[in-house]
C-alpha cells in the first residue's frame, strides 16, 4: 500500500490521503484542521478566563472561571486527539 492512503474512520478500508469521504462506506473523514481549530480555541478561551477571572469581580469572575475550565479542556483535548491520531498512524 502507498504511503499517501490511509485508512477510513468507520470501515477501515484503504482511501486516498485527500479524500473526505470515504468511498466504500461514504462516511466523512475528519480534518486535521478541526483539531488545530479546537486547540486555539481552547488557548484562547483560557488566555481570556484568565484574564477575567484575575481583573474582574462578581458574574464576570464567574464567566472568566467557567471560560477557563472550558479552555483548559478543549486545548487539552484537541492536543490529545491529535497525539491520540498520531499514534494511531504509525501502529499502522
Amino acid at each position: 500500500m502507498s504511503s499517501d492512503r490511509l485508512r477510513c474512520v468507520d470501515c477501515r478500508e484503504p482511501i486516498p490521503a485527500d479524500a473526505r469521504i470515504c468511498p466504500h462506506c461514504r462516511t466523512i473523514q475528519p480534518s486535521p484542521l478541526l483539531d488545530v481549530g479546537v486547540v486555539v480555541a481552547g488557548v484562547f478561551a483560557l488566555l481570556f478566563g484568565v484574564v477575567l477571572t484575575v481583573m474582574t469581580v462578581g458574574t464576570s469572575r464567574l464567566l472568566g472561571f467557567v471560560l477557563l475550565v472550558v479552555g483548559f479542556g478543549l486545548a487539552v483535548g484537541g492536543y490529545t486527539r491529535y497525539l491520540d491520531r498520531q499514534t494511531a498512524s504509525r501502529s499502522r
